[in-house]
């Protein structure tokens, strides 16, 4: 006697099988078109040994067995073999029911399931209509974020409150089809533990018929590692191999953020040793190098907030100072000519001779490079003065 529940029977991914004791097919679930190309009325009643190599040939159970099955054209699948004896009231055996499930299709589902599970990266799903709701995380997440797949699931926007503030921007852009989905997408994700993680999302969107966009799918890849490299090879290239100080490099990128972008008070402090050739080619460039690393610890001792310090060149340092006010720049400057004549009378072996000029602007965008330039010529004039007053010295 079949199965009753012929619905249940419907909803089987495997094929369902009862035979009688000899081995006719007395019931079949109606998905057996799928994988054999025969009806269920082609089947029924016909010898099983017609659609399956291999049955089991005594009573016991039995939960998994390969054997293979031929399909209406002739061609031969693997297929995943479960059994059980039917028994009647006098518990003799009358037949049994059999299980089929394709290993082809099943084992490729099941390795890919185990790919997404062993991925290091996470792979998701998110429907964007008529809310956002994640439809399929892989359980990788938990690894890289903290947060098992449930807690998204239960709570849609958890991904939009752990993103970093800065960040968030992209989120939203990528909701709204505002971003190129060509290139990965990375932005700042807070783990369960408080840490900051990189994400590089490589996102592939999907569009209705009208092409508005309701899908989003795509996978995640922990890049922290590589962030915090580039972070750290960026900051190697930013700063002066002898001193320390920042470079040009790093100092360019600070006036084109003050030029275009924060308008602030600013002070720039100009400043070029005196005859730092002569002193390199008289005492040798080991002293050279010497009297520029003392002259970049006097900058450094003195402007030590708000101030980004650069050696644009083998003589000349500049100094931009934000937030500040003309009094803070006079007062900054006089500091700064005090510490040199210290450094000057206590080390009589290392004299720091240097010519320095500043400027000041209440704003800094449009006109920062314009106020270097200043600070550059008020140099220029008090080098000027020097040698003016040394031609002078030997008539007097």
């Amino acid at each position: 006697m079949c199965y009753d529940n012929n619905k249940m029977l419907n909803f089987l991914r495997e094929i369902y099988i009862e035979i009688n004791i000899n081995e006719l097919i007395t019931c079949i679930s109606k998905n057996c078109s799928t994988l054999l190309g025969y009806s269920m009325e082609e089947l029924l009643n016909k010898s099983i040994h017609g659609i399956l190599s291999f049955i089991p040939q005594n009573s016991i159970s039995v939960t998994t067995l390969k054997s293979s099955v031929i399909t209406k054209k002739g061609k031969v699948v693997p297929v995943d073999l479960a059994s059980s004896p039917i028994v009647d009231y006098n518990n003799d055996i009358v037949g049994y029911r059999l299980s089929l499930i394709a290993i082809s299709s099943y084992a490729h589902e099941k390795r890919i399931n185990q790919i997404f599970v062993r991925s290091r990266d996470f792979i998701y799903k998110a429907e964007l209509n008529p809310t956002f709701k994640l439809t399929y995380l892989s359980p990788s997440i938990k690894d890289i974020l903290g947060y098992d797949v449930e807690e998204y699931y239960i709570n849609p926007m958890l991904v939009f409150n752990i993103v970093h503030p800065d960040d968030r921007y992209i989120i939203k852009r990528k909701l709204t089809n505002e971003v190129n989905f060509t290139k990965p997408l990375c932005a700042r994700y807070q783990h369960k533990d408080g840490h900051y993680v990189w994400l590089e999302d490589c996102c592939i969107p999907i569009y209705d018929v009208n092409g508005a966009l309701i899908e989003l799918e795509g996978f995640n890849r922990d890049i922290t590692d590589k962030k915090h490299l580039e972070e750290k090879l960026e900051r190697l290239s930013y700063f002066d191999g002898l001193t320390g100080a920042y470079n040009r490099s790093y100092l360019e990128k600070q006036i084109h953020i003050l030029n275009t972008q924060k308008d602030l008070p600013i002070g720039i402090i100009f400043c070029d040793l005196d005859n730092l050739k002569i002193t390199n080619d008289t005492m040798g460039h080991e002293f050279g190098d010497k009297l520029i690393v003392t002259y970049f610890n006097i900058l450094k001792d003195t402007f030590t907030k708000n101030s980004v310090i650069a050696r644009t060149g083998g003589d000349e340092f500049i100094v931009i100072i934000k937030y500040v006010s003309l009094n803070k720049v006079n007062s900054l400057f006089a500091t700064l000519n005090e510490s040199i004549c210290k450094q000057n009378k206590h080390n009589r072996e290392l004299q720091v001779k240097v010519s320095v000029g500043y400027s000041f602007s209440e704003t800094s965008i449009g006109l920062t490079r314009e106020f270097i330039n200043i600070a550059d010529k008020n140099m220029y004039k008090s080098k000027q003065n020097k040698r003016l007053i040394y031609t002078k010295m030997p008539s007097e």
